[in-house]
């Protein structure tokens, strides 16, 4: 399993890397900086998932996105965002057929469920 995750600050990347690593030891892990850097990952590595931040610059996560889905039509995407409610997810998930959408404070107890989830093919938004 190869998981994407794309944060444009290191200290979030670092604790998410961290995370699946106790959780999942066997995922292998790529990063991204950026969503200009996610979609050169995705295009060379083909992630099983990509975990993508909203707001990131000089690309954030929808448009990394959209151009994911340009080279896998079913690639399986999660947004993370610290600057959306929950209750503004359900719309934020559906953007591109987003499998879900988790808030980087929930981030620490809900992602793994969440890539399990995606990778089953169901898309809560949590």
């Amino acid at each position: 399993m190869h998981i994407l995750i794309a944060d444009d600050h290191k200290g979030v990347r670092e604790n998410l890397r961290a995370l699946l690593a106790e959780e999942q030891p066997s995922w292998e892990l790529s990063e991204a900086r950026n969503g200009k850097e996610a979609v050169e990952i995705f295009r060379q590595k083909a992630p099983d998932v990509a975990v993508l931040d909203i707001v990131m610059d000089p690309m954030g996560g929808v448009a990394a996105a959209y151009e994911i889905r340009q080279i896998d039509p079913n690639a399986k995407i999660i947004f993370i965002s610290s600057h959306y409610a929950p209750a503004d997810a359900s719309f934020i998930a559906r953007l591109l057929g987003a499998g879900a959408f988790v808030s980087k404070p929930e981030a620490g107890k809900l992602l793994v469920p969440t890539i399990k989830r995606v990778l089953n093919e169901e898309s809560p938004v949590v």
